[in-house]
């Protein structure tokens, strides 16, 4: 049986690498985080195309710093995973903006924002704003979606240069499909996009969860930075006074974050 995890990885035997044991380790890191389940040695080597032998030896060193541990004879990540992950965000800038400036919006403080990069054709979440709704939408941080189908996404790929955007789109390959309403075709997301590029702002209408809207607004600093905030909510509570006031307030966020991104 073939491993649908597998797909579209790099094998990191072709990878130039000035210190290859990191490198691994590396690899051995972000496959158990995609994957997000205790997952066997044998998978892990075949993901990442190594042998056997050599991600063992990677697991074990791993494992006495407390990045992975075993369970049931599988592999997983470790809590020192998340201390390291903490301590990114309570040092990095963007976070403590965002955090800030949400709070202070008019409108859009009641809502789930989100802040995340664009890493390859994946939103990565990296911040929260619980906002002050009786219901909650909100994503893990840490946690990847697809680009294609969330808001955050398409306002960063609609941003994209033509060149870079195909290269990205060509990365994909068949469209991840999550809802009746999900894009079918790279056209019709390439259409999403233009429309996403004039107006200034994504939307993701029932295309990732039934029943949930969320607008994004890039960043503003061009494709290099690729960060971008959103507002998720119910999609029946969205009418088009709300919808143009949480589009006003998430662009103030944007640009607040905007002054605080490192060149």
């Amino acid at each position: 049986m073939s491993d649908p995890h597998a797909a579209g990885r790099r094998s990191l035997r072709s990878i130039e690498s000035r210190s290859p044991a990191v490198t691994r380790a590396i690899g051995v890191l972000e496959e158990l985080s995609r994957r997000g389940v205790p997952t066997r040695l044998a998978d892990l080597a075949r993901s990442l195309d190594l042998a056997k032998s050599t991600v063992a030896n990677v697991c074990a060193a791993l494992e006495d710093s407390h990045v992975v541990r075993r369970v049931d004879g599988l592999w997983a990540l470790d809590y020192r995973v998340v201390e390291f992950g903490q301590s990114f965000l309570a040092s990095t800038d963007i976070v403590a903006e965002f955090r800030r400036a949400a709070a202070t919006l008019p409108t859009a403080h009641a809502e789930t924002m989100l802040l995340a990069i664009l890493d390859g054709t994946d939103v990565l979440y990296l911040a929260r704003h619980d906002g002050t709704q009786p219901i909650r939408l909100a994503s893990d941080i840490g946690r990847r979606m697809p680009a294609v189908v969330t808001a955050l996404g398409k306002a960063m790929l609609a941003q994209l240069p033509p060149a870079q955007l195909e290269q990205r789109l060509a990365e994909v390959g068949e469209l991840p499909v999550l809802t009746s309403r999900s894009h079918r075709s790279v056209e019709s997301l390439k259409e999403d996009l233009e429309v996403t590029a004039r107006r200034g702002y994504a939307m993701d209408d029932q295309q990732n969860t039934e029943g949930v809207s969320c607008f994004g607004v890039a960043v503003p600093g061009g494709p290099s930075r690729s960060i971008a905030v959103s507002a998720t909510l119910l999609s029946a509570r969205v009418t088009d006074q709300l919808r143009e006031d949480i589009v006003a307030d998430l662009t103030t966020l944007s640009r607040a974050v905007a002054r605080v991104v490192k060149p």
